[in-house]
């Protein structure tokens, strides 16, 4: 097999990407992957070395650190499946975009004194898990320094759209695609393959689990339920950190089942703000950029009531002249303002949201047998900590009374009596007492007699 390197990203490891996009990208390396012809027309070459900018119209100057600047706003190209740290092998000139690239980026345009906002456009299918969640704890802590926005144009999908959430603002484009909030993971068996080439793999290893998952082999039951917990913990991540990064209910996010919505829709489904293009957020925030250069007086300032120039360049009564906003002006504040109260609104949401689950997860500390509860009440977007206590403590009950009852059942004649006169409600009394011991001695006087 050839380039070991692109297997063991591909296969038997996590991965947040668009299902469809991993099909597409193994059988693109297929032959790669297992040594056959490799099929090169030159055409495809040649646009896969087309750069991303020249699908926007909005030209910049490209920085030393990577993104190009348009009057004022830094415009970051996120393109490609994503990786954990950028990778570029001179051999078959096979490069990765790494999430360490794209978080530098973004961190040094925050720091550039000559930008005053930040878009990322995403055209991306997602990439490895490895990375995506650190990328994008570190965008999300960059909210509130400058304006930051993200589209998908013209996608930004699974860990694309972790990333991209994350930003103050994602927005779409009207044949983009977004979401695919989910996890796959695809196990390869090769053993087939190596046996019609009379290759027979031997592991020797220690530890019951060194070998889990391996390609030489069918998949073990065992281990594919242990892959699957894996899983479903990395997937109950992707969801909270949706959730803190929209201000959606992890019930919500959650509901969405990994689907991936184009344009329109995926604003209804809350997962952008709004369908627009690239070209208009980055004109949008451009005109948020302060100008330090004075405008200057206009003609009606310098002249008098008659029309006759004033010296002193003011209107009657000694007021300077106003000069009234430009439309352009008013659209940006207005823009700026809605942004604001968009970002504002969104972080309070999150974090309110964040901290109910987290409640949640500590009423559960230190309550065994109730970790599917704990879980199922995190996720459904609505149960305080308060909440989540009573319902521990209702379930805990429940299984007390069920060991209880089952410890009953399991006990002799003579303590059944007893605990169900106890559970009755019955109080010894004189009589009580005096009537069992009638009954004991008659019981006693019995068997003798049978004996006799």
């Amino acid at each position: 097999m050839k380039y070991p390197h692109l297997a063991a990203q591909l296969f038997n490891c996590p991965l947040l990407v668009h299902p469809q996009k991993l099909d597409a990208i193994i059988a693109g390396l297929g032959h790669r992957l297992l040594g056959g012809p490799v099929v090169d027309d030159g055409a495809d070459a040649t646009a896969e070395q087309l750069p991303r900018e020249l699908f926007s119209t909005r030209r910049g100057e490209r920085s030393d650190n990577g993104y190009a600047v348009t009057d004022g706003v830094a415009v970051i190209y996120a393109s490609g499946a994503l990786v954990h740290r950028t990778q570029f092998k001179a051999a078959d000139s096979n490069y990765m975009l790494g999430y360490n690239t794209l978080a530098s980026q973004l961190e040094a345009a925050m720091a550039d004194p000559d930008v005053h906002a930040v878009v990322q456009i995403w055209d991306s299918p997602g990439g490895e898990v490895a990375g995506a969640f650190e990328y994008a704890d570190r965008v999300y802590s960059l909210r509130g320094r400058k304006p930051m926005r993200a589209i998908a144009d013209s996608m930004a999908a699974s860990a694309a759209y972790l990333g991209g959430s994350a930003f103050d603002e994602l927005a779409i484009t009207s044949t983009g695609y977004a979401g695919s909030i989910g996890v796959v993971m695809r196990h390869v068996d090769w053993s087939g393959a190596l046996a019609k080439d009379g290759i027979r793999v031997t592991h020797i290893f220690a530890g019951d689990h060194k070998v889990d998952g391996n390609p030489f082999g069918p998949l073990p039951a065992a281990v594919a339920a242990d892959l699957q917990a894996e899983i479903n913990g990395i997937y109950d991540q992707f969801v909270i950190a949706v959730a803190r990064h929209t201000g959606l209910s992890i019930e919500a996010v959650r509901a969405t089942q990994a689907r991936t919505y184009r344009g329109e829709a995926a604003q209804q489904a809350g997962l952008v703000s709004r369908v627009t293009t690239a070209d208009a957020l980055i004109s949008e925030l451009a005109a948020m950029r302060s100008r330090p250069h004075s405008v200057g007086q206009t003609a009606r300032s310098t002249t008098d009531a008659k029309g006759a120039p004033s010296m002193s360049g003011t209107e009657k009564g000694g007021q300077a002249a106003a000069q009234a906003p430009t439309s352009e002006q008013l659209e940006a504040a207005r823009a700026e303002g809605y942004q604001r109260g968009l970002a504002e609104g969104r972080q309070a949401g999150a974090a309110a949201e964040t901290e109910r689950v987290r409640a949640v997860f500590a009423q559960g500390e230190g309550m065994q047998g109730h970790a599917a509860l704990v879980m199922q009440l995190a996720l459904d977007g609505k149960t305080t900590g308060e909440g989540a206590a009573a319902a521990i403590l209702a379930a805990e009950r429940a299984a007390t009374a069920a060991a209880a009852a089952a410890h009953r059942g399991d006990a002799p004649p003579a303590a059944k009596t007893a605990a169900a006169a106890a559970a009755a409600g019955d109080k010894d009394t004189p009589k009580s007492i005096a009537a069992r011991a009638v009954a004991g001695l008659a019981a006693i006087t019995n068997r003798q007699a049978s004996k006799a």
